[in-house]
């Protein structure tokens, strides 16, 4: 088994993946804070729209396709010198499981929100380092060197 991704490191990369994520939503916002407030205007449509699809459907195309391809790095990963692979076989863990990898804690979060910082701090007290997101995807980061 290869070096297993501190928690620290982890939590570099998702942060710098989360600053790359929030680019259109904080364009979308100055957007639609520039737009006219008197009536809705097509500039604030832009700005709501954009705002909308970095907070939903960015993130998930953003952390589906990066840590489901072969490299399976997202951004931040690949700055801090991590990858997700599979926890049996060592490989890339794919689209569909990558997809789920978002997609389950997104989706408990929606309905409780203190999931994400349980999520983010179950690594601490792991043995594999592993967050609730990597246990239902069966992934594992690792250290690259």
């Amino acid at each position: 088994m290869p070096r297993l991704a501190s928690w620290g490191r982890r939590l570099a990369a998702i942060l710098i993946d989360d600053l790359i994520i929030l680019i259109p939503g904080a364009i979308g916002l100055g957007l639609f804070l520039a737009a006219d407030s008197s009536n809705l205007t097509a500039l604030a449509v832009v700005g709501i729209v954009l705002v909308f699809a970095s907070i939903t459907v960015g993130q998930a195309v953003y952390f589906t396709i990066l840590n489901g391809n072969e490299r399976g790095q997202t951004y931040g990963k690949r700055l801090l010198g991590i990858r997700v692979i599979d926890e049996a076989a060592g490989g890339p863990i794919g689209y569909g499981r990558s997809f789920g990898r978002w997609a389950v804690p997104a989706a408990v979060n929606f309905f409780c929100g203190v999931f994400s910082i349980i999520d983010g701090l179950w690594p601490l007290w792991d043995d594999r380092n592993q967050a609730l997101h990597d246990k239902v995807a069966k992934s594992v980061v690792i250290r690259l060197q």
